[in-house]
């Protein structure tokens, strides 16, 4: 009588541990539920990956180009003579 007083117990034990699953499959509505925040989930995922991967393409494109820019200032020949760069600040529309 001792061993089936205690396996009844355990039993009562481990039914207690099963209410959260009762609870989020224990109905057809509660098993649609849970699989149409399955698939938002899923989807929400997916958006954000895509606008990630975006937002690294968009930060890689801005480097290159930034990289361009700084090798064409590079390539610009120095000039020590004044009268000239006078000249090409004129031209330009850069001379205060």
């Amino acid at each position: 009588m001792l061993q089936w007083n205690l396996y009844a117990r355990w039993l009562d034990q481990q039914g207690n541990k099963m209410w959260l699953f009762n609870l989020i499959v224990g109905s057809r509505v509660q098993r649609l539920v849970a699989g149409a925040l399955g698939v938002l989930v899923v989807l929400f995922g997916a958006i954000q990956f895509g606008r990630q991967k975006e937002k690294t393409k968009q930060k890689v494109q801005n480097l290159k180009a930034y990289k361009e820019t700084r090798e064409k200032i590079d390539e610009v020949e120095v000039n020590t003579d004044r009268d000239a760069a006078l000249d090409r600040l004129r031209d330009n529309d850069q001379l205060r």
